[in-house]
């Protein structure tokens, strides 16, 4: 397929390309997929709001405007919000003790991808041996699930999708000051959690 900007591709996923789509679908996925099991823990159920995302790209493509967000902002709103739902969802229908929902979520975070979270930088050295690396990985995993959502997803968004404060809050429906000081809050509750981990 001849080389397209995304706007081009969209506009031809609108027209029924599914060519088009491929491409599209190939270029975003993975960190949609990324995006999902980071918030929610779970490998089987990323993959399915990974699906269900591009899925909206190509029912509802018409409704991307390229002039008012990039297409990667865009997919991960759809995605957020497919995630969101699914936590209120979850919290909803959760009838068992605190104790035993603490428990069953720290297992949920060792259990899913833990070795995707060592690119999260707080300033250290990057570890010397897999081991470390893995550890790591599993600590801040850990202290991620201890955040907010709403603290979790600035983070995730912001360090792990590489999205600019603007496009982070354009996926949160909130401000860019609003963002700011979220993250702010954020990095210092995460390295509280680091902390009381060791």
């Amino acid at each position: 397929m001849k080389a397209f900007d995304e706007a081009q591709l969209v506009a031809l996923v609108t027209q029924g390309d599914s060519r088009a789509f491929a491409e599209l679908a190939q270029r975003h996925l993975p960190a949609i997929e990324t995006y999902a099991r980071r918030i929610l823990a779970d490998e089987t159920v990323a993959q399915d709001i990974a699906q269900e995302t591009l899925l909206v790209l190509w029912q509802r493509s018409s409704e991307f405007k390229p002039e008012k967000a990039r297409l990667t902002t865009w997919l991960h709103r759809v995605a957020h919000n497919r995630c969101i739902d699914l936590l209120r969802r979850q919290k909803r229908e959760t009838t068992m003790p605190s104790s035993d929902l603490f428990d069953h979520q720290e297992n949920g975070v060792q259990e899913y991808g833990a070795n995707d979270a060592s690119d999260f930088s707080l300033g250290t050295a990057p570890p010397t041996s897999s081991s470390a690396s893995s550890d790591k990985a599993k600590a801040m995993d850990t202290a991620l699930r201890q955040l907010p959502e709403s603290q979790r997803t600035a983070l995730v968004l912001t360090y792990y999708q590489n999205l600019s404060n603007r496009e982070v809050a354009s996926v949160m429906n909130s401000s860019t000051r609003a963002v700011e000081s979220l993250l702010c809050r954020a990095r210092g509750n995460l390295k509280k959690q680091l902390e009381n981990q060791q």
